[in-house]
């Protein structure tokens, strides 16, 4: 039986809240920050949320790998190419602990203000 993982969409992504699971850590290195950045462009590009609400997502997807926060960029901007490249690259978890984050950080953004 085939694992079929389940495409990844903006409405989706801002559903129904799951328990937070950590992936590992991605640091503070300039590759990094930059990939938050475009972690908070793509949620302020592809959903409702105000700014200040992507701001604090790209934030916190710097517990997130490099690979990871790609895929959530990719799924963001529904390139449907990349998300399908990536998930040959990160394992099962790791894609999980994506889509997590994915459905929780924007709730825990709003709860820490």
């Amino acid at each position: 039986m085939k694992l079929r993982l389940l495409r990844l969409s903006a409405p989706l992504a801002f559903g129904a809240l799951l328990a937070l699971g950590l992936a590992s850590v991605g640091g503070t290195s300039a590759e990094a920050q930059d990939s938050t950045g475009d972690v908070a462009k793509a949620c302020e590009d592809n959903s409702n949320s105000p700014p200040g609400l992507c701001e604090c997502v790209g934030e916190r997807s710097g517990e997130l790998s490099s690979d990871q926060r790609a895929f959530y960029v990719a799924a963001m901007n529904q390139n449907d190419a990349e998300t399908t490249r990536l998930r040959g690259v990160l394992s099962p978890m790791e894609l999980i602990d994506v889509a997590t984050f994915m459905r929780t950080s924007p709730v825990d953004c709003v709860s820490q203000n």
